[in-house]
């Protein structure tokens, strides 16, 4: 998992780790969203809510790749694009591996 948000109470950690594995468990459906969305702002919406709750739930590193797939949808080269999200692919498979 994921490191716990700096400063948080012990009495939280265990219900933070809960909402982790949650996060965690429901990852391939993100990644299935994003990959077989009808068009490119509905794959942008859903990089976007991935990129904000990655970075919510401790897991910076995907928040990141997240957006770095946005910004290569958004440049309009298609190899980029798919480059970057061959990388968050990757990146969800290993969080779901060590999860």
């Amino acid at each position: 998992m994921a490191n716990l948000p700096e400063g948080m109470a012990p009495a939280f950690a265990a219900q933070f780790l809960k909402i982790q594995k949650t996060f965690v468990a429901g990852l391939p459906q993100r990644l299935q969203d994003i990959q077989k969305a009808p068009d490119a702002n509905a794959r942008h919406v859903a990089l976007h809510r991935l990129a904000g709750a990655a970075g919510g739930y401790g897991f910076a590193a995907l928040s990141v790749l997240a957006r770095e797939a946005m910004e290569a949808q958004q440049s309009g080269a298609d190899l980029l694009s798919e480059a970057a999200l061959q990388r968050l692919a990757q990146a969800i498979a290993e969080i779901r591996l060590t999860g």
